[in-house]
């Protein structure tokens, strides 16, 4: 097996993506892809999010099953951003999601996350074939996302079918 490698691309003011392995042009059968993304954070939040995002990242390069991921970050007028992709083969996303340091860090998260100054977002579904750019996952889970509003739920995730990603 291929061992996996973090790499980064440069956006606009420092900030950029970081890429766990190459995006593939052809995705298994039951690949599915997961999403989460967080705005409106103030400094502190941002650093803890940091912190955490770390340790996971460390978690991520050994994690069965992960085809691939994007981690996002932006910053402006003093709040900030971030976003992640992971496209999944199978169903080995939940073992992941629940152990070791992304397990610590969704019990963590939520409490330094859900605050009144948040937007968050999430959202899991099935790729269907094709991994959505950055501008597309911002778009895909702002409208399809489970969405908090200041810490309190204000929508349920509401999946999209492959047809609708197209259209939109």
């Amino acid at each position: 097996m291929e061992k996996k490698k973090w790499s980064t691309e440069k956006g606009q003011r420092g900030f950029g993506t970081l890429r766990l392995g190459e995006r593939p042009e052809q995705l298994p059968a039951n690949a599915f892809i997961s999403l989460t993304r967080g705005e409106g954070l103030n400094f502190i939040q941002l650093f803890i999010n940091q912190m955490l995002t770390l340790m996971v990242m460390n978690q991520m390069k050994k994690a069965p099953g992960l085809v691939y991921a994007e981690l996002n970050g932006e910053l402006k007028n003093g709040k900030g951003s971030g976003q992640t992709m992971t496209v999944w083969d199978g169903k080995s996303m939940p073992k992941f999601r629940n152990k070791s340091s992304h397990g610590f860090a969704m019990k963590f998260f939520a409490w330094v996350i859900h605050r009144r100054n948040t937007k968050t977002y999430y959202l899991t579904y099935s790729a269907d074939g094709k991994i959505p750019s950055s501008t597309e996952v911002t778009d895909i889970i702002r409208k399809y996302g489970k969405f908090y509003d200041g810490g309190k739920l204000a929508r349920k995730a509401s999946p999209p079918k492959f047809e609708e990603i197209i259209n939109s």
